[in-house]
């Protein structure tokens, strides 16, 4: 479960926030002081069920009897569920989900008493209070409700359960006509049904940018508790452990007899007095962190900058993300200006972190002012914050402005574009090194006729659809240069088809008249020859057009590419069309070949899979 959208109301700089969409990877970006960072801290205060708030937290224009709402949307929802032990249904079987299918949830905190809130589940139900609302419904209730509309529950047997006369009211409402309506379901954190939805929510974590990032720090410390306590649980620890109580039990009790002998002067009530310890053992530990550096210096990480403790931060999302792997549990990963400290090169690798973890099924919001962290996020997913006349509001694609979020964060292309003729689009630096490696090869066999620094043709970063590859391409339209985009297929089988965002991405790529090709292959590696794996002394595992290739064989598995011979390129990238042998490494290099001014043949893209 991830969150699909946020609004708020009457939340300090916001009157009205309409809902703002949030991916998978989200970034938050706008001026000091417009109210980014307000957004990861109404998630805050929607995840804790002891949330209060302060006068302070109130929208200065909102009237004295309005009360402020915090309302969270889910989407990717779990396929079942259990209301009551051991009966599985669907929370839309239940009806729980609005209009658009989502889990809606509203906390209300009225101005009478901020320090509580209310909940309000936001539900496409049937229109009458006597069919709507079952879920919240105890089992007398549920009888009642049958009863007085003629339906007989009164049959023994395991097949009568709270779900089938859930399910018999609501077939009572569709035969009588009964229309649905948009509702609201009132809840308490003590509902059971509150509880059991609320278990199902992705684990929040939000770092401030001035989040005390120590080693010390609960957030930190709270994680390694069971750890702790399997640990003490260890039967070779035991008999220590045993040793240990044993000890601080006899000393506790020596010195309460020295109390008790006292006691007895003034009573005779007691006859004895024992004392009964309790050992918390994950609460027994606390630790410290120390880093040894190059010159074998050894100190608390306490002590470092803030730079390398906001890397250690990531590293601790990382350790979260593949402990909860085994549970199936999702993380929400709200951090704000994490570009704090750091240099950009760090920022990028910080990045790609976040995009990891958004590929694992976690999701990282962010707000910033960096152009790195604005640039690796798709544009759907950029929220830009504007405050005119003292209110603040979100601004998002279709009505986003790319070029408006460039000038305010400094985006601009990368510097050698402009010394460019064309310039070919890649994922990441694999790409361009694998793309150099076999273009220099097959020129030298006499396979092509120039290499890209002959045609003046060079290569940028993109991470997909995203702000700077926009941005690039508009210098690109501006400059009158031609370019090009290559991407992976990340398909994983034979069977499975292209996402449909890099199909999208190809669409608005050619409608901005740019040469897109995607490989039929997963990965830019699966086009490496087992002979120079072989070579290279990588073990003998047999791998495929859709293997995960650096999986197997680690991530600088690109860099083998070298060791190929042309040959051996022709023989990975040949496929048969209509009974015709083709060369795709081959014919897509052509192609880009021909974006070098002069050239009068268009790149061609040749059939995929």
């Amino acid at each position: 479960m991830r969150i699909e959208s946020i609004s708020l109301r009457n939340y300090r700089p916001f009157a009205c926030l309409e809902p703002v969409r949030l991916g998978s990877l989200a970034t938050i970006v706008g001026q000091n002081d417009t109210g980014k960072s307000t957004i990861l801290r109404a998630l805050r205060v929607f995840f804790d069920d002891s949330a209060k708030l302060e006068a302070s937290d109130v929208y200065a224009g909102a009237a004295d009897d309005a009360p402020v709402v915090i309302e969270v949307a889910f989407t990717d929802l779990p396929t079942q569920v259990e209301l009551e032990d051991g009966v599985v249904t669907t929370l839309a079987e239940e009806m729980l989900l609005d209009a658009a299918g989502l889990l809606h949830f509203r906390r209300i905190f009225s101005r009478a008493d901020l320090k509580k809130s209310s909940i309000a589940l936001g539900t496409r139900d049937y229109s009458d209070d006597q069919h709507a609302g079952l879920p919240r419904v105890k089992e007398k209730e549920l009888n009642d409700r049958c009863k007085a509309l003629g339906i007989d529950v009164t049959k023994s047997g395991r097949g009568i359960t709270n779900k089938s006369k859930r399910e018999a009211i609501r077939d009572h409402a569709k035969q009588a006509g009964v229309p649905l309506a948009d509702r609201e379901l009132e809840l308490t954190t003590k509902d059971d049904l509150w509880k059991v939805v609320k278990a199902l929510f992705p684990e929040f974590n939000i770092f401030p940018a001035d989040a005390k990032l120590g080693i010390g720090e609960t957030t930190f410390q709270s994680q390694f508790r069971p750890i702790i306590t399997a640990a003490a649980e260890r039967e070779e620890v035991k008999e220590a452990r045993d040793n240990f109580t044993d000890a601080i039990t006899g000393g506790l009790q020596e010195e309460v007899a020295k109390i008790f002998a006292r006691l007895q002067r003034h009573t005779e009530a007691l006859v004895g007095l024992a004392v009964k310890p309790s050992f918390s053992w994950d609460k027994a530990v606390s630790f410290d962190l120390l880093g040894k550096d190059q010159h074998g210096i050894e100190a608390s990480l306490e002590g470092r900058g803030s730079g390398l403790r906001r890397l250690l931060m990531v590293a601790f999302f990382e350790y979260l993300a593949s402990r909860a792997t085994a549970e199936d549990t999702k993380f929400v990963f709200a951090v704000e200006e994490p570009e704090n400290c750091l240099h950009p090169g760090l920022q990028r690798q910080l990045q790609r972190s976040f995009r990891r973890l958004a590929d694992e099924g976690h999701q990282v919001i962010v707000t910033s002012h960096s152009p790195v962290f604005a640039g690796g996020s798709p544009v759907e997913d950029l929220a830009l914050i504007v405050r005119q006349g003292g209110m603040a509001q979100a601004v998002q694609w279709p009505q986003l402005d790319r070029e408006s979020v460039a000038e305010e964060l400094g985006v601009e292309p990368a510097d050698q574009v402009a010394a460019f003729h064309a310039c070919v689009f890649v994922e990441g630096h694999t790409d361009v090194h694998f793309l150099r490696a076999i273009a220099a090869k097959l020129r030298a066999s006499g396979h092509l006729s120039c290499s890209f620094d002959d045609a003046g043709i060079g290569f940028a970063l993109t991470g997909g659809e995203n702000l700077k590859h926009w941005i690039d391409l508009r210098a690109l339209r501006n400059l009158n240069r031609r370019f090009a985009v290559v991407i992976d297929s990340d398909r994983q089988s034979a069977s499975h088809v292209v996402p449909q965002r890099k199909l999208n991405w190809k669409k608005s790529c050619e409608a901005d008249g740019g040469y897109f090709h995607i490989l039929r292959k997963r990965d830019i590696e699966n086009y490496l020859h087992p002979a120079a794996l072989a070579r290279a002394g990588r073990p003998a595992k047999p791998f495929d057009d859709y293997s995960d290739m650096r999986k197997l064989f680690g991530d600088n598995v690109y860099k083998l590419v070298d060791q190929m011979t042309s040959e051996e390129i022709l023989d990975r990238d040949a496929y048969e069309e209509n009974g015709k042998e083709r060369h795709e490494l081959l014919e897509l290099l052509t192609g880009l070949l021909c974006l070098a001014p002069g050239s009068s043949t268009a790149p061609t893209t040749p059939t995929a899979a």
